[in-house]
């Protein structure tokens, strides 16, 4: 009769750890949910503290300037062709000044200076850099401007240094939103 309730415990414990195996990778799923793309965090042009990681769904565009910059005026002409072409539910500019002297108040007469000089409305997202954006994204030549392109996962698609072109920009969209 022991060997009998001996193979019943024995075989309830092997079962109870079958279940246990099986079920751990379910109860233990934090893994399915950890954001591999990058990430930075700048202040807002109100001031508030915003990432990248906030954009995930959307194509970013990280545009990398400052004020004083003129190849940065007229990458901002060519973003904002770009930014007329898509739904703001596919793409988001995120217009960054990378130099740490300048301010957000700066960044919003420069806004309000080139509406008057160019009659356009600079109208996507601008921050100011925490110091870490620059650092970590620029490139060899390190010039401004600098744009970077993510896809919806935050993965690095394209970069480049220097005015891009709106076609190949939106060549770059175009390929990340078929997929």
């Amino acid at each position: 009769m022991n060997d009998i309730k001996n193979k019943i415990e024995l075989s309830l414990l092997f079962f109870l750890i079958i279940l246990i195996s099986l079920f751990s990778g379910c109860i233990n799923s934090s893994d399915d949910n950890i954001d591999t793309g990058e990430n930075f965090t700048f202040t807002y042009i109100d001031g508030s503290l915003k990432n990248l990681k906030d954009y995930r769904g959307k194509v970013v565009i990280l545009d990398m300037w400052a004020t004083w910059c003129g190849p940065c005026k007229n990458q901002m002409l060519v973003l904002k062709q770009v930014y007329k072409n898509y739904s703001n539910s596919d793409l988001e500019i995120i217009s960054i000044d990378v130099d740490p002297r300048e301010t957000i108040q700066l960044i919003e007469n420069y806004k309000v200076n080139f509406n008057k000089n160019y009659n356009v409305e600079l109208n996507w997202v601008f921050g100011l850099d925490n110091g870490s954006i620059w650092e970590k994204y620029k490139l060899e030549g390190n010039g401004i401007p600098t744009i970077y392109i993510f896809d919806k996962n935050g993965e690095i698609n394209y970069s480049a240094e220097g005015l891009t072109s709106y076609s190949l920009i939106c060549a770059r969209i175009n390929d990340l939103l078929e997929v």
